[in-house]
């Protein structure tokens, strides 16, 4: 028996009036904060204006938006979006009480193409800011963005490794907790816990260990009616199952259940699936890299050769990217088969673009020697 790490983090920090504000939507906006500030000190240290950095945030935060929506429109979900083309503008998210709840469907590689984009067209009005110039100092900061990102997806549950028996996976319970409070109301299921039982096995055909789900409910008159059939069929139904809990086949799921002052706590026996935390593998990573590329930046400072730390950021990155998209389930469905899914495929160009970049980039080094 490994001992996963049970996931059970709300994806929201508040809930103010119908406003939430999520993990995502803090470490995005965390993420633009601290890279305007790194960037600030980067051009102020090579004599250029703070007015500078402020012009190029608008693109790049303009870029950042609209490539990774695009991107996941038209790479990962144009069989929606070819039908519904107005949904392509609205990369926002709302419940069915109308409360915003972040941002949705974005992909980056789409971010990625939509700054390079945004950066040539900079380069172009800006003119005494080259384009590999103002790259090498962009993807800087990208790199810290994209561990930022990452976390956001981590405390969203979302973008999910694949199921394993691995001490590092993790098995994410929080979207049966909002599902089960979803159907049944927060005055019916007032709290749910999870508690590892100690038990693994593959009787699904994959990973599981088995969990004690506790739910804290206003007083039941047929605990067994409630579990088994109402309680099974709402996580049963929910969309996505089994994406991180199995049931029992038999459809026994009460432990045992007991009164608690004026509540009941109901044990239920689930099944969790552990999963490669892919999240957290890319924002290590993204993390690391940041942490490269900027000792490279304060290495060689304004005389960094050009290209070289934009060459490096693409080629890492999307290497790495590849690499774990073996460990990740796939984004869409029409990926199922394929050799190499979307994300593999669109890390090639940008793989094979860094190592041009980085070829020229060592070519002028060597001749300015």
């Amino acid at each position: 028996m490994l001992n996963y790490i049970i996931w059970n983090v709300a994806p929201y920090v508040a809930e103010i009036g119908n406003f939430e504000l999520h993990w995502y939507s803090l470490l995005f906006a965390a993420g633009f904060f601290f890279g305007y500030k790194i960037l600030t000190s980067i051009y102020k240290s090579e004599g250029r204006p703070e007015s500078e950095v402020e012009k190029l945030a608008i693109y790049m935060f303009l870029a950042t938006l609209i490539g990774a929506r695009l991107g996941h429109c038209l790479f990962y979900d144009w069989a929606y979006f070819q039908n519904h083309i107005l949904e392509i503008f609205l990369p926002v998210e709302f419940d069915p009480e109308f409360k915003f709840t972040g941002f949705r469907g974005l992909a980056s590689h789409g971010a990625a193409f939509g700054i390079i984009f945004a950066v040539w067209l900079y380069s172009r009005k800006y003119k005494d800011q080259r384009f590999l110039y103002v790259l090498d100092r962009i993807v800087i900061v990208v790199a810290l963005a994209g561990a930022c990102i990452r976390m956001g997806n981590l405390m969203n549950s979302e973008i999910i490794g694949k199921p394993a028996a691995s001490a590092t996976s993790f098995v994410f319970v929080h979207p049966t907790q909002e599902r089960l409070q979803e159907v049944f109301g927060e005055k019916t299921i007032k709290d749910v816990r999870f508690t590892s039982l100690g038990k693994d096995s593959v009787n699904f055909g994959f990973p599981v260990t088995e969990l004690k789900m506790t739910l804290t409910t206003k007083r039941i008159d047929s605990v067994d009616a409630f579990v088994n059939t109402a309680v099974w069929n709402a996580i049963y139904n929910a969309p996505g199952y089994p994406e991180h809990i199995a049931l029992p086949l038999n459809k026994n799921l009460v432990l045992g259940s007991r009164n608690v002052g004026k509540n009941q706590e109901i044990d239920v026996l689930v099944y969790g699936i552990p999963r490669y935390p892919a999240q957290l593998f890319e924002a290590i990573s993204s993390l690391l890299l940041f942490g490269l590329l900027y000792a490279l930046y304060k290495k060689y400072g304004k005389d960094t050769p050009e290209g070289l730390l934009f060459g490096l950021f693409v080629i890492v990155l999307f290497s790495l990217r590849f690499v774990y998209e073996n460990f990740k389930e796939n984004q869409s469905q029409f990926e199922e088969g394929m050799q190499w899914n979307m994300g593999q495929l669109l890390s090639i160009p940008l793989i094979l673009a860094g190592v041009l970049v980085l070829i020229r980039a060592y070519r002028l080094k060597n001749q300015a020697k």
